[in-house]
């Protein structure tokens, strides 16, 4: 019976081994994922800033919840200013958003006025978002695929 227990118990400790590892490892990988959004996004409001619209208003932030595990990056408040940069407005909108998956649009058709606008939009998240996500799943799955050795 012995023999029985103790593998119960070292079955039990690999198993509260991995889950500790791999809760660090996708904590790591959130937080990194952020950050690297939040740093891409404002290098490319910096990159499209011009003498005539100067972008530096537009303030992107991370926010990290549920200690790592979860989080959001973008531009916090109400104002729809940095929607209409991110995605134009009008014809500009129709083609920016072109290239982009639906809940994008979605969110982009959360500001549509008339359709008549002619700003020309100059993204700085939802492209760099998505370059992150691309990479931030395939190193997820590598680190769910891990496995622990006894």
């Amino acid at each position: 019976m012995a023999r029985g227990t103790t593998l119960v118990n070292t079955v039990s400790k690999d198993l509260q081994r991995y889950k500790s590892e791999v809760i660090i490892k996708v904590r790591r990988l959130v937080i990194d994922s952020l950050t690297r959004i939040e740093i891409m996004a404002t290098r490319s409001l910096t990159r499209n800033s011009t003498p005539e619209l100067s972008l530096n208003f537009i303030v992107v932030q991370k926010r990290i919840t549920e200690g790592g595990l979860q989080g959001e990056v973008g531009v916090m408040g109400s104002d729809p200013l940095p929607a209409y940069i991110e995605f134009g407005t009008g014809l500009f909108a129709v083609d920016i958003l072109s290239k982009y998956p639906q809940w994008v649009k979605d969110i982009a058709m959360q500001f549509y006025v008339n359709g008549q606008g002619t700003l020309q939009g100059k993204p700085y998240l939802y492209n760099n978002f998505l370059i992150v996500k691309i990479e931030f799943e395939k190193k997820l799955q590598e680190i769910l695929d891990f496995e622990v050795r006894s």
